[in-house]
Order: structure tokens, then C-alpha cells, then sequence
């Protein structure tokens, strides 16, 4: 269950009203873009503070530009009215996500309850998770770094080639067809599903060697979304790097896109680094704490024959790349264990149940992966 806290302007009266969004089974996206067709308004009309996936029950704060209440129930969720504001819904407004997991199929719960007395103490690295990465396909590659590199026909082969996470055998099948038949543009067209393939395709028919063009038929949001998974796994990298040159002992955990590494317990020295840095996301102007992490990446983008000016790119419509700082250690708020028992899902076994509180975008299934790290892995 994931509660997402934010301290809202409400107004009596607003040009946008503000909603409860109570959901499972459903990711945000999708979910707006349902209620935003049931409803007949523009996704333009809608404004949200983070996206949270399909697992799980979560709760969220959206907004619509429109005085009027929508308020409505469901297949798998509701949207309650909770008042005015006179400004959209934004990730500045949210203080952070609370957080309560039961982790099943256990054969005892001490390695947990000792892992959550070091997270405790020494926190956990604060990495972008795999859900940030469903919609790469690192087969294909990164579109971002396509783009940066001024690859057009490249980048507009990542976007409709790459198969994400959650797409059927059939689907995956349908974009492998459409790679190796790539730039036979009227057989492409005859294998295009919906309107922004369609178009594309079609487009590219009459002008087969306009890929730069056909770039811009790609809605914002979906450049926005693959430009921030080319930041995380940019940032993601930095700080593995940063890890191994800072730990002596650590457990890595396989990822999407990288390992995750995590430490045990910290010394204090370590702890007061850890704790009081931040790393920037890629940006053409970033602010790094210090001279380590400016020189490490600086040697990964020239490993990707990339340099800071590159993320100046306006190549694709208003998208473009903001740099924020993003803190590398995080110490869970309100840890707490709320018991273990019969897991009634899987006999012989055990369940725990944990809460905790953590700020906006970090990711409670990063701390869930410390939690569940077994003894002496290391």
C-alpha cells in the first residue's frame, strides 16, 4: 500500500479542482488517460505530482482544469473530490509517500528484522528501480542517447522498435518484425498499430528520409518519459561507480538497466559523505558536491562519446533536460514492524509487515530489496 502525502492550497473556490485518485491494477498514465476519455477532456487538462505503477493499492493527489466535479468509481478505482486550488497539481506539492509491504514466503523473519536495524542506522543508496526503465528496451538501447548524439533515424528506431516490460509475446513480435524490416517504409505501414505508428509510417512513405521530422509526431510526454529513464540510468551509473570507489564490501542485486549495490553498515565518516550529498541528474548545467563525482561523470559520458553541451538539445518540440539534485543516501521515516505471522498465501511460510515513510521519488521497492538481502552475501 502506497500513500502519497502532500500539502495542497485548497481553495474554496479555483480554476482547478483537486482529487483523491485511490487506485490498483492500474498505473497513472493509463489511468488518466482512461478517466480523461471517459470524461471527454483533454489529457492537457489533467496534472499529477508522480506516477505510481500497477502494483499494489496506492493513493495520489491529481488535478483537472475544470470547476466541475468528477468524482466517479471504477473498475479498480475511485476519484473523490477534495477541493480548489489555483494552480495544477506538481511534484513540488508533495512532501513524500508513506509506505506499508508485506513481504511473504519467508522462511523466518530475524535476517529481515537485523537488515532493517542496519537500514536503520545507515540508510539505504537512493536508486532510480527498474519501473523507471519499463518502457526500455535495452536491446534497443536508449532513445535519449540517440538523440544526443544526433541520431535521428536511430532514435525514431528505438521509440517504435523497443519492446517495454509489460507488452504481450505478440506485441514483441510485431516490433521485432518492424526492425528487421526497417526503412521499407509502405511494408511498415501495413504492420502499424494505432494512429502515431500510422502517421509516422505514412509520413515516412512521402518522405523516406525525413526521420528528423517524423521525430516531432511524438507526443511530449513520451519524450519527457524517455528522457528522464537516460537521466536516472546516467545518474544510476554515477553512483555504482561512486559505491565501488567509496565501499569495501557491498551485495548487488541484478537490475533493469545495472546492478544495485547496497551496503551493510557504514562507518561514520562514510555515513556523514553518503548523507550529505547530492548528485545532480544529467543537465546541461549541473551543480556536483565535489570534484569525484564531476570527474566520474565526466568519463561516462566520454564513454558514450558524449559532452555536457549535448543536453542543451531543443531537438523535440519543448522537451528538454532539467538537471535537479537527488540525495544518494535515504533513512526511512516512521520504520516500523508490524508483525510477522502464517503466510496464508504460501503454507509453511512466514509474513512480515513493515511501514515506513519516505521522501518524494525515492522508491520503497529499493528498500525492499535491502530488506530482503540474505545474510553474509557480501
Amino acid at each position: 500500500m502506497v500513500e502519497e502525502r502532500a500539502d495542497l492550497p485548497l481553495r474554496r473556490h479555483g480554476e482547478y479542482r483537486a482529487y483523491i485518485l485511490k487506485k490498483s491494477h492500474w498505473n497513472t498514465l493509463d489511468l488518466i488517460y482512461h478517466i480523461s476519455r471517459s470524461i471527454g477532456l483533454p489529457l492537457s487538462r489533467f496534472s499529477y505530482g508522480g506516477k505510481k505503477d500497477k502494483h499494489g493499492l496506492t493513493s495520489q493527489f491529481i488535478a483537472i482544469k475544470d470547476p466541475r466535479d468528477f468524482s466517479a468509481k471504477g473498475k479498480d478505482f475511485s476519484l473523490e473530490s477534495r477541493g480548489f486550488m489555483d494552480r495544477p497539481m506538481g511534484p513540488s506539492l508533495i512532501q513524500g509517500n508513506a509506505f506499508r509491504v508485506t513481504i511473504r514466503n519467508l522462511t523466518g523473519v530475524r535476517p529481515l528484522e537485523t537488515n532493517l536495524e542496519e537500514v536503520g542506522k545507515s540508510g539505504f543508496p537512493n536508486f532510480f528501480d527498474d519501473q523507471r526503465f519499463r518502457s526500455t528496451d535495452l536491446e534497443r538501447g536508449f532513445f535519449s542517447e540517440k538523440i544526443l548524439n544526433r541520431h535521428w533515424n536511430g532514435a525514431l528506431q528505438v521509440f517504435l522498435t523497443s519492446a517495454g516490460l509489460e507488452e504481450s509475446r505478440s506485441e514483441r513480435e510485431r516490433k521485432t518484425a518492424l526492425f528487421k524490416n526497417w526503412k521499407d517504409w509502405p511494408l511498415l505501414l501495413t504492420l502499424a498499430s494505432g494512429p502515431l505508428e500510422t502517421g509516422i509510417f505514412s509520413f515516412l512513405s512521402r518522405h523516406p528520409n525525413d526521420a528528423a521530422r517524423a521525430l516531432h509526431q511524438i507526443p511530449e510526454e513520451e519524450v519527457s518519459m524517455r528522457y528522464a529513464a537516460y537521466q536516472s540510468h546516467l545518474w544510476n551509473e554515477l553512483l555504482r561507480r561512486l559505491i565501488r570507489l567509496k565501499i569495501r564490501s557491498m551485495d548487488e542485486v541484478p537490475g533493469r538497466e545495472g546492478g544495485y549495490l547496497f551496503w551493510r553498515e557504514l562507518s561514520p565518516d562514510m555515513l556523514g559523505y553518503f548523507s550529505s550529498l547530492g548528485i545532480p541528474t544529467a543537465g546541461a548545467k549541473m551543480s556536483f558536491s565535489d570534484e569525484l563525482t564531476r570527474s566520474l561523470f565526466g568519463d561516462i559520458l566520454k564513454e558514450r562519446g558524449l559532452t555536457l553541451g549535448a543536453f542543451r538539445t531543443r531537438a523535440l518540440r519543448k522537451v528538454y533536460f532539467r538537471s535537479f539534485q537527488r540525495k544518494v543516501l535515504i533513512i526511512p521515516e516512521d520504520l516500523k514492524i508490524h508483525g510477522a505471522g502464517i503466510d496464508e498465501l504460501h503454507p509453511a511460510k512466514m509474513k512480515w509487515t513493515v511501514s515506513f515513510v519516505l521522501p518524494r521519488g525515492s522508491y520503497g521497492t529499493m528498500l525492499v530489496k535491502r530488506l530482503v538481502l540474505k545474510p553474509g552475501r557480501s
